[in-house]
């Protein structure tokens, strides 16, 4: 359950329909439900489509494991930015990241695949892809072994990266150099094509490889061999020389060059081939003008020799030259082999530009078809259903996008959800008015369908939600989404539609609906201020038991029921409901004279209904007789019936037997935990408790089995402890578990936890719970340190003798106080005062609180009673309390509050004293902290007061001046 929030007056509006959602975040998030946050407060338009599209892929990428998809992702990815083009720049940080974690995630042989999709967006993003480029140049390692293709992929994303950076790589120029020529040299191959893939990619870079002539032109000048090179890659290498050449100096490689170019003439085996080297000799020519002439005689002679005697281009340059007119030419452009390998693809897939693309037509008709059901399906057949209506509206939606991502979503059900609400809204406002009205009516039928799965619901009640905020409100009736969402536990969805329902019609049922939700999706100040505007604005309508108990009011329902049964007279039901109210405020003094009058009557009826809280009374109060009484009389179809029966086991150390029935409440639990945990953590969190509680149990047993010096036992507790703090702030849930626990553990051994309930229970106003508490750990202390006084006090530690001392002094001293006063202690000098009632169990009577404090030897202890008796109000009484317990533990620490700075060299001394054994520093440091706090509460103590002294005689001086002024 949720905890019980403070009460508040609530005045003012009625609450608005959005209120929960603007300032609370619910529990559901729906499979679609987009974030405003996340997208931004435009739910429809291009580039909305855009981004829930590449959210969903990107999703998909980032989750190892969807690896197998992860390839139909990055295509998608590519597909859509075709159209794209310049709007992807808002993308690219986290897709080139995303592309990059993939690839690191697939298997060595795919890894290709990757590079050349990079290199595809690289094409279409050009200069935008700038910014996001620092990793992709760490994929370009010399040092690596990579097979053959992912070398080709590698060559071809320098290619890209080149183009779009207009040749400038800047400083990674140092990065990619040795990473080609580490190509070319482990080449090994019989055609050398990747060699040839790398010429053509340093044929674009050349104008970028001024200063870096000494790595790559030796290694160009060892291809130009006929005997180990292949002739198209000694033609390339021709064309990557002429590249070179024109685009920077090569002087310093003159003379090795023509040398080279010499021999290969000299050698050249086809005419073709003859000219392609002239060609080289023509560039070189336009380059180093005048400084060519001292190779011009054995060019001459080298090409009569192979029967050259007249070249056209070469014979017009060396005219140009010898006139001085010979001018170099521009150098030209070479694109990258993806460049248009991503052109006739994008055509393929008819993804061109947005502004030159016309704008598709929706197919009403296939859609229609993908919406109609039939009259009977199973569970697997309506995930089919969905799926199908989804990929359907995903390939007909005229968002390029979203059309992008049909054929991933057609196999990817993940994704087909994701996707759904921005496919429906995209065809929705392209679909005839008859055509929408037919959707409606159909999405209307699916979900009145009793075998529909609450996935189904969940994705209609998620688009219904979306089109809200996009305007577009879906003609479904406010009421039947209200219930859509109450079938599949959608719970922040229900209070939505209750509360737009509660503007229209207000009722009981309304009103119930609506605090019931507040209460379980944790916002119990909504539930009370709910509350409270319908006691203020609706005072036609009379107050309901229902309403209290839904916020866990215990004590206003128990006023409530009482007044009824003033009014009518007894009843089942009223009395029932009186046992619920007194049960959850541990009001076992009203509750043990109640149980008494209903076991001494014939209303069967009552007894057995009555019978499962009495089981958790006489379990609270310790009473075993009366849980084996109560056992007895729980029906056999209780749910909690064979968690009792463990417990009683376990209380009579039949081992077997409890660990049995904890299997067998387990088995009872199973089924519902996994249904309730896959609508919502929340919704299965009291499952996951008993289960806990269960598990608690085992450990009990556990723990009764062990030595009581084994070392595990102090590991049990420590493990409960910890789990208490991730535990939810619920006092029931803490009550039941303390329970659980002191079945081995008492109470005053487990102190600091005790403290933390009752504190827990005083902030949630759970008053008598806490005075339960306080009176449990009061009398737990008192015989613990009867049990200690009995026994042999020469084995106790002296802090466990001056305990108890301390206490038989108190002891003696208040009995001669209050000879003629009520006794607070029984006649037999063993522990504190008890109940009269025969049920009672040894419970420490409530008026005797203030008298037994006193005898505490605990400070944490009597400092959270004081907290808890200034909270129910008795605030002189705390104050003059906290006066009196502050001065006698100051004296007990030496503390003067005049004096403080001879209170530091007492710590001093008393640390020294510490040090060599003969004190307890750590308890006594314990206890001066504790006493700080004690003056500190103090303080605000006597703040407050003076506060309201001042407040009430500032009021009582106004009501003079009124009377006064009548007069």
């Amino acid at each position: 359950g949720a905890k019980r929030g403070k009460r508040g007056r609530h005045t003012g509006p009625p609450p608005n329909v959005m209120t929960v959602f603007s300032s609370e975040e619910p529990r559901e998030t729906l499979v679609g439900d987009i974030v405003i946050d996340a997208y931004g407060r435009e739910f429809s338009g291009d580039k909305y489509y855009i981004r829930v599209s590449i959210e969903a892929l990107l999703q998909i990428l980032n989750d190892p494991t969807e690896a197998p998809i992860h390839q139909q992702a990055v295509q998608a990815l590519n597909a859509m930015f075709g159209p794209l083009q310049n709007n992807c720049a808002p993308y690219l940080g986290r897709i080139v990241p995303a592309v990059l974690r993939a690839m690191e995630m697939a298997p060595p042989g795919q890894a290709d695949f990757y590079v050349e999709n990079l290199g595809r967006l690289v094409c279409m993003s050009r200069q935008l892809i700038r910014p996001f480029l620092e990793k992709m140049f760490d994929l370009f390692d010399p040092d690596a072994h990579a097979s053959d293709r992912l070398q080709s992929s590698l060559v071809g994303l320098i290619e890209v990266l080149a183009e779009a950076l207009s040749g400038d790589l800047g400083s990674h120029i140092s990065t990619v150099l040795p990473f080609l020529v580490s190509v070319i040299d482990r080449d090994a191959s019989e055609m050398r094509q990747v060699t040839d893939r790398t010429l053509h990619a340093l044929r674009i870079l050349s104008p970028s490889l001024e200063g870096y002539l000494f790595l790559v032109m030796p290694r160009l000048l060892s291809l130009l061999d006929l005997a180990t090179t292949p002739t198209n890659v000694t033609e390339s290498t021709l064309a990557c020389i002429s590249s070179i050449v024109s685009a920077v100096n090569c002087n310093s490689f003159a003379s090795r060059m023509v040398l080279k170019l010499v021999e290969l003439l000299q050698c050249s085996p086809t005419p073709q081939f003859q000219t392609a080297v002239v060609d080289v000799f023509c560039t070189l020519m336009e380059q180093l003008q005048d400084e060519f002439t001292l190779f011009m005689p054995m060019i001459s002679l080298t090409m009569k020799s192979r029967g050259i005697f007249n070249h056209e281009k070469y014979d017009g340059c060396t005219r140009l030259l010898f006139s001085g007119r010979l001018i170099p030419k521009d150098t030209l452009r070479v694109l990258p082999l993806l460049s248009g390998d991503a052109i006739r693809a994008n055509t393929r897939l008819g993804l061109t530009s947005s502004e030159s693309r016309p704008k598709p037509n929706v197919d009403a008709t296939a859609i229609r078809r993908a919406w109609t059901v039939s009259q009977s399906m199973s569970k697997g057949e309506w995930a089919g259903w969905l799926n199908g209506l989804t990929s359907e509206l995903v390939r007909q939606s005229p968002s390029a996008a979203l059309r992008a991502c049909s054929g991933l979503a057609s196999k990817h059900p993940k994704l087909c959800k994701e996707l759904f609400n921005a496919a429906f809204v995209s065809c929705w406002t392209e679909l005839p008015g008859q055509y929408q009205q037919e959707i409606v009516s159909s999405l209307q039928e699916v979900a009145s369908k009793p075998d529909v799965p609450p996935d189904v619901l969940q994705t209609i009640l998620g688009l219904a939600g979306y089109m809200e905020r996009d305007e577009k409100q879906i003609q479904i009736d406010l009421k039947l989404l209200g219930d859509y969402a109450e079938r599949c536990h959608a719970l922040a969805k229900e209070l939505h539609y209750k509360e737009a329902e509660w503007t229209l019609e207000k009722n009981y049922e309304t009103i119930e609906k609506l605090i019931e939700l507040n209460q379980n999706l944790d916002l119990p100040d909504s539930a009370v201020g709910m509350l409270n505007y319908v006691c203020k604005e609706q005072p036609d309508i009379r107050e309901s038991v229902e309403w209290y108990r839904r916020l866990q009011r215990w004590d206003d329902a128990l006023t409530i029921y009482r007044r009824q049964e003033a009014e009518e007279g007894p009843s089942y039901s009223n009395t029932n409901g009186q046992l619920r109210c007194m049960f959850e405020m541990s009001d076992w003094e009203s509750l043990l004279p109640l149980y008494e009058r209903i076991w001494s009557g014939n209303d069967h009826q009552l007894q057995m209904a009555s019978a499962n809280i009495g089981m958790s009374m006489a379990w609270a109060l310790g009473d075993i007789e009366n849980m084996e009484f109560y056992m007895s009389k729980l029906p056999s179809s209780s749910k909690d019936k064979s968690f009792c029966v463990a417990l009683l086991s376990v209380y009579h150390n039949k081992w077997d037997e409890a660990k049995e029935f904890i299997l067998k409440a387990r088995e009872e639990i199973r089924g519902n935990l996994v249904s309730r945990v896959t609508e919502s953590y929340s919704r299965g969190y009291q499952l996951v408790f008993n289960c806990q509680m269960l598990t608690e149990l085992e450990e009990v047993i556990f723990y009764k089995t062990l030595p009581e010096d084994d070392n595990r036992r102090a590991a049990i507790v420590n493990t409960w402890r910890q789990r208490l703090k991730g535990m939810q702030q619920d006092v029931g849930m803490w009550q039941k578990l303390l329970r659980l626990h002191s079945m081995v553990l008492r109470p005053i051994v487990d102190l600091d936890t005790w403290i933390k309930y009752v504190n827990m229970c005083r902030k949630s106003e759970q008053m008598t719970m806490a005075r339960h508490a306080i009176t449990q750990l009061l009398q737990d202390e008192a015989n613990y340190l009867e049990e200690l006084h009995c026994g042999d006090m020469q084995s106790q530690s002296p802090k466990a003798r001056c305990q108890v001392y301390e206490y038989m002094r108190l002891k003696s001293q208040m009995l001669q106080e209050q000879e003629e006063q009520h006794q607070l202690l029984h006649s037999d000098g063993r522990g504190l005062g008890y109940l009269s009632s025969g049920r009672s169990n040894g419970l420490l009577a409530t008026s005797s609180l203030d008298a037994a404090i006193r005898l505490s030897q605990q400070p944490a202890l009597v400092y959270m009673y004081l907290k808890y008796k200034w909270a129910v109000g008795e605030r002189r009484g705390a104050f003059q309390m906290m006066e009196m317990f502050a001065n006698d533990y100051s004296r007990k620490v030496g503390f003067d509050l005049r004096s403080p700075e001879a209170f530091a060299d007492h710590i001093d001394a008393h640390t020294m004293e510490g040090s060599h054994g003969n004190l307890d520093t750590a308890d006594d440091a314990r206890t001066i902290h504790l006493l700080s706090r004690f003056y500190f509460k103090r303080a605000e103590w006597l703040v407050s007061i003076q506060q309201t002294a001042k407040m009430a005689q500032e009021a009582r001086a106004k009501a003079s001046l009124g009377t006064g002024s009548e007069s």
